[in-house]
Parts: C-alpha cells; structure tokens; sequence
C-alpha cells in the first residue's frame, strides 16, 4: 500500500470516528514518506482533535522543520502552545507564522489571545484590530476584542464588538450570553434577558444562560420568577455552584430564608472557595436572626478573600444590626479600602458606585455623593450614577434634586427600568395618572414598580391600580382591599383584607384595613374584634385606639377613655 493510500484510509477512518486507526494510518504513511510535512500537519490535527495537544505539538515542530515557508503549521504550532499554556512559545510561533502571511485573521486573533492570557490586553488589543483589518468578516476577532473591552470595564465599547459578532455569526450563542452580560453589566436587566434568549434559542439547555435569566430577574426583584430559572440551570446541571446559590439567595430576599439555607449550603459544598457564597449564606443567618453564626460565615468567606467587598459590607451590615456601631464603621472602612484598590484596577463607573454606596451605608452621605460624580467622570454615558444619587436624595426625602438627577440619567438611560421605577417615586398619584400610557410597562411586571403605582394612585383612580395588582400574590391582597374600599366594593375588600391577615397574622396594617370595612358595613362588634387584635400587636397604635373608640361609640357603650383620641382625629366626634 502506497502513502497515498494510507492517507486516504487513514482520512476515511478519522471521518468516521475511529481516531486511533487514522492515527495507525498516518503514522505508517510517515514511515514511507519521512520527509512529507503534511502527514505530520495531518497527525497533529488529529491529536488537536483528541484534546492531546503535547502530542500535537511534537509533529507540527517537524511539519514546521520540514516546511518552514509553511505559514498554516506555524500557525498551528502555535495553537498547540497555547493549549498547553505556554503563551511565550505560541506568540514567537504566531509571528512566524504572520511574517510568512501578514494578513492572517485566525493567527493575529489567536496571537491577541495569547497576550490576552497573559495579561498584556494592549497587545492583545493590537493583534484583535490586525485580524480585523485582515478580515473584517472574522467574528472570533470582534468578539475577543469585545471581551477584553469588556473586563476592562469599558462596557459600552465591549457592547458594540460584540454587536458585531453576533451580526457576523449568529449562531454563536456565548456571544450572544456575553452581548447580554454586557447590558446585564450597565442595569439594563430586561434588555439583558431579551439577549439571554437569543442565546437561548441556540442552546436551550446552555446552563449559563439559563442561570443568567434569574440573575437579571434577581436584580428586577422578580424573585419568583428567577427562581424558575435557577432551577431549571441546576436541573440541567447539578454540579452549577451558582445556581444554588442563587436560587438560594432569591428564596431568602422573598422572605424565606428558612428555604434558602439548605441551596446556599449545597452551593458551598460545591465549592468552599467562593467567598460569594460565604456572603449569600450569612446574609440568609442574617434574615434568621442568627447574628453570630452570620459574622462567623462571612468571616470563612474573608478568610479566603480579605478584600471581597460583600463580605465586608455585609459583616458592616451585621454588626450595625447588633449595634456594633464602632465595629461596623471598621468594617465599612475596609470595604471601601478595597473597592479603591478595584477602582485603581479597573477605573470602572460601577466601581465607584459601590464605593460610594459602602460609604453612604456608613453615613458618610457627602463622602458617598462625590464619588457617584466620579462615576460620571468615568463614564459620563450611563445613568447609573445619576440614579444612586437620586435614591439617596429621595432616602432624605429631597424629591426636587432627586428628581433632576433621574431626568438627566433617563435622558442618558431612557429604557433604564431603575431609572423609571424612582421616577415613580418622586412623582405625584396624579402626575403618574397623567403619563399612564409610559408606564403601562410595569403591568404584570416589576413588583416593586407595581405596588408604588398602586399606593400612589388608588384612591385616584382605584380601577386604574388594579391593573397593576395580580390577585394571586399575598403581597398585593391589602393594596387590591384599598382599591375596592375605594370603590364601595366591600365584600370584596373584606375578602382581600382576610387574605392578607391569614397571610401576615402579625402585620396590624391587615386588622386596621379589615376594622375600617367592618365599620363601614355597620358590623361594629367584628370591627370591634379587629381593632381589639390590633391593640394586642401595638397597644399605642393611634389608628386602633380611634377604630375602638369610634365601634364603642356606635354600638352606644362608654367610650370616654376614648373621647381624647376621637376628639384628636375628628373634631366632628366630640359631644
């Protein structure tokens, strides 16, 4: 059997799946022709293939002794380095190779990411922009150049690259998790979803993406949502660390911590070395009330990683809880130590932003504001600054201010859902009734934008709030109860104020709605027996002592221990 046959065999049975016999094949065809480089450029393709770079490398160094002038083994060459993380070599074998053909996008790109692994992301950059300029159609290039734009920090820059990518090849669903993670990254958390998809409809059962739906719908504050996501991403793979602790981080911010704790547990089983999920677990003992055993979580996560911001606000936090005052201040101060260390990093707007949040949390407010102006310095095209100052201006109930700042960063942002929910919040029942068609958006969405339009506007326009209101979730019964107070619809409302307590027992605002109804359908001793649970739960609660006074007064029994705080809310009372 001649070399030419022998390849041929050997190249059917590759095709086929049998790695080993097309391996046998070359290897007798390089014993007949010794001299051939491409029997060996074919072995070391082959030995790529098999995840067997070491091997790999040894043939493509005699493809390249044989045929030097040969730019493609060169270039190989240096793939084979890069596998085996020797970064130097591969570099000296991709500029080899481009000397032999300069305008080769797959070897600048592959050599951009060398450097890139390597840390020199200048050069990195370079050899991006080289491959693109040799081949404006290489998407591999646009999207490494985004990527590395990306952990930079210059986020909307990565975000065009990568628009370019997905554009070129859109079939490649990390670009597209990556394009998302990018809008994810800037706040723009539903765009982020819409991307996820994308990614999505390549993959639907790309775990990453997956996960990072829940994570934007985290940040939504659309808890019950998310955690459908992080289910799903731990069904597809139960090994994702992540997304138990996500799942478990979501369960705790809805109010069950109980629940959370065994998905963060697993998440640390999993890996004991994320100090990420140290601060998930303590800030779940936090919500249980277990302080100690929280400062004793967070101190395992700092133990891994003393410089994790978290962990240090989240200990600051803890130790505020307990009145540690001295302590927190200590342990803020160590956040904001190493948030600058990120800041000199990084320089990223998002970067400053947490700073300023760390030091705000520690009542440094004025401290805070000025390093939000840094953000902006930074990254003078996001909105996100101007939003963190607006919220703690409206936290000091300063509407006017707060409200310049969310108009100039909506102008910048105006998709940005966190900028429209403030908006909200400094705006009037009446001014939100005017623009009802802008905020449409929020139905059946956002429970945090939801229950602020309905607060604001039902007893404008009650009908109009109950858009906003879904009758199956216990946290919207009192708000849905008001509305139909509002419009005269009593049983109904009592329906919802029963709803409410069976779900809130110890919530007195469910006994104060349900007295107030009772009274308005002439059942003065129900009232009576609300207003009587209410006192049990807060016995100086003004609102029930008046409910009280005001039953006992219909029902013409003697409420002069009463009479002052009749008197006090309704003049019209006194006799």
């Amino acid at each position: 059997m001649d070399v030419i046959e022998l390849i041929e065999e050997g190249e059917v049975l590759y095709e086929n799946g049998d790695a080993k016999s097309a391996k046998s094949k070359f290897l007798q065809a390089s014993l007949l022709a010794p001299e051939d480089p491409q029997i060996y450029n074919r072995l070391g393709m082959l030995e790529m293939s098999r995840a067997l770079p070491d091997e790999a490398r040894v043939f493509y160094e005699k493809a390249c002794n044989l045929a030097p002038e040969v730019a493609r083994y060169h270039m190989r060459l240096g793939d084979s380095l890069q596998r085996l993380s020797r970064y130097e070599d591969a570099i000296r074998a991709y500029a080899t190779s481009l000397e032999l053909e300069p305008r080769n996008a797959p070897a600048w790109n592959n050599r951009g990411f060398a450097n890139f692994n390597i840390n020199r992301w200048n050069e990195a950059l370079r050899c991006y922009d080289e491959s693109m300029k040799s081949d404006a159609t290489y998407a591999v290039a646009w999207y490494n150049y985004g990527y590395t734009l990306q952990l930079s920090g210059r986020l909307n820059d990565s975000k065009d690259y990568y628009q370019r990518a997905v554009d070129l090849d859109p079939s490649d669903k990390i670009a597209w998790n990556n394009l998302a993670n990018v809008h994810y990254n800037q706040g723009l958390y539903e765009r982020s979803i819409e991307l996820y998809k994308e990614s999505l409809k390549l993959d639907d059962e790309y775990v990453i993406a997956v996960n990072n739906i829940g994570n934007a719908l985290d940040h939504l504050h659309r808890y019950d949502e998310s955690i459908y996501y992080h289910e799903k991403a731990i069904e597809l793979d139960s090994t994702f660390h992540y997304a138990w602790m996500a799942k478990g981080r979501a369960l705790t911010r809805l109010g069950r911590p109980e629940e959370g704790l065994e998905f963060i547990e697993t998440s640390i089983e999993l890996d004991s070395e994320d100090p990420d999920y140290h601060e998930a677990l303590g800030r779940c003992f936090q919500s249980l009330g277990l302080y100690d055993k929280a400062r004793q979580i967070i101190n395992l996560g700092l133990s891994v990683d003393g410089q994790h911001v978290p962990c240090w606000v989240a200990l600051g936090d803890i130790n505020m809880d307990i009145g540690n005052t001295l302590q927190a201040m200590q342990c803020f101060d160590e956040a904001v130590r190493a948030q600058d260390v990120l800041s000199r990093n990084r320089m990223r707007d998002l970067d400053w932003i947490e700073k300023g949040r760390i030091l705000q949390t520690a009542g440094v407010i004025h401290e805070g504001f000025r390093q939000y102006s840094n953000a902006i310095s930074v990254a003078p095209g996001t909105g996100r600054p101007y939003f963190r100052n607006a919220r703690v201006l409206i936290d000091f109930n300063n509407f006017l201010e707060a409200r310049e700042l969310i108009d100039k960063g909506l102008e910048i942002d105006p998709n940005s859902i966190t900028g429209k929910i403030l908006l909200l919040k400094v705006l009037s029942g009446n001014e939100i009734i005017g623009r009802k068609e802008e905020f449409s958006m929020f139905k059946h969405k956002n429970y945090e934008a939801q229950k602020i339009i309905a607060q604001k506007v039902f007893q404008i326009d009650p009908q109009f709030a109950l858009e906003f209101l879904d009758v199956q979730n216990p946290k919207h019964h009192l708000l849905i109860s008001q509305c139909f107070f509002e419009m005269n619809n009593l049983p109904d409302s009592l329906s919802f104020a029963n709803k409410f307590i069976s779900y809130n027992p110890r919530e007195i605002s469910g006994f104060l709605n349900g007295g107030w109804i009772l009274i308005e359908m002439g059942n003065y001793s129900e009232a009576g027996n609300f207003f009587d649970i209410a006192l049990g739960i807060d016995d100086l609660c003004s609102e029930a002592l008046y409910g009280k006074g005001l039953v006992m007064k219909r029902k013409g029994q003697d409420y002069s221990i009463y009479q002052l705080i009749l008197s006090q809310n309704d003049s019209e009372l006194v006799i």
